[in-house]
């Protein structure tokens, strides 16, 4: 596969929110593909071409279990995180907020999965020689 059937550039505002939104939560839920697909009772084929921008016929049954397997309405899956600066106290809201928290590794390995790779197979950068930073 080369790298224009990975992702679709043209893709509209819907579907690259619907796209992320579930990359990002089934990272939230740490659930596999197969794992989300089985919890939602699509196919696994049908999550990554959804995760890929390129599923075309993503109907109104396929959404609803999305959203029920996510535990969110169709109308959030189709609404991105705002990238508008936001004050201290929102931050300090979403600094307690467990709900809204995704971690790291879990999204990455989500991400690579969407992208038809696996984790195993992405380098890493490695920790070693740096110091410890105190929290």
């Amino acid at each position: 596969m080369n790298g224009s059937t990975t992702t679709n550039p043209r893709a509209s505002p819907a579907r690259e929110a619907l796209r992320v939104n579930l990359i990002v939560g089934r990272a939230r839920a740490r659930l596999s593909q197969q794992a989300f697909a089985e919890r939602a009772g699509i196919s696994r084929p049908t999550v990554s071409r959804i995760e890929r921008g390129i599923a075309d016929d993503v109907g109104l049954d396929v959404l609803e279990r999305i959203a029920g397997a996510l535990g969110v309405s169709v109308a959030d899956l189709f609404v991105l995180a705002s990238s508008d600066r936001v004050d201290d106290a929102e931050l300090a809201r979403r600094a307690t907020a467990t709900d809204e928290f995704v971690d790291a590794d879990d999204l990455f390995a989500a991400i690579d999965e969407a992208a038809g790779r696996k984790s195993s197979e992405i380098p890493r950068y490695s920790r070693a020689g740096r110091p410890t930073v105190r929290r």
